[in-house]
């Protein structure tokens, strides 16, 4: 059995509340991992928030209460996406921190 090659594509750091936007090529699948910590390292309340995310264009809510087209990311956990995403939106609480990495998986497709 082959594994898919897997190459680390970027990070990116909850700010708060700001609406984060990640551009992605389309070809790929991605792996998004919640760290559960900060961009110091640390494992504290504020970045085990969690971080939501939506893949089509849409300004995620972070609130569990609103289900449409977002996904929530907890603290550790991790979601693989794609092929067919292009954008990302990520938003989380007023004093998040965490540090969310991208994994790009396989090789590039042109069917999704």
């Amino acid at each position: 059995m082959t594994m898919a090659r897997e190459d680390l594509f970027g990070m990116a750091s909850l700010t708060a509340a700001t609406l984060l936007t990640v551009a992605l090529d389309v070809r790929y699948r991605y792996r998004i991992i919640h760290t559960g910590r900060d961009a110091s390292d640390t494992d504290d309340a504020n970045s085990a928030k969690s971080a939501w995310i939506s893949p089509l264009g849409t300004t995620p809510v972070a609130d569990r209460a609103v289900n449409d087209n977002q996904y929530e990311l907890e603290d550790s956990q991790e979601v693989t996406i794609g092929p067919g995403i292009g954008t990302l939106n990520i938003k989380s609480t007023s004093d998040a921190d965490a540090v969310l990495l991208f994994v790009r998986i396989g090789s590039p497709t042109t069917s999704y």
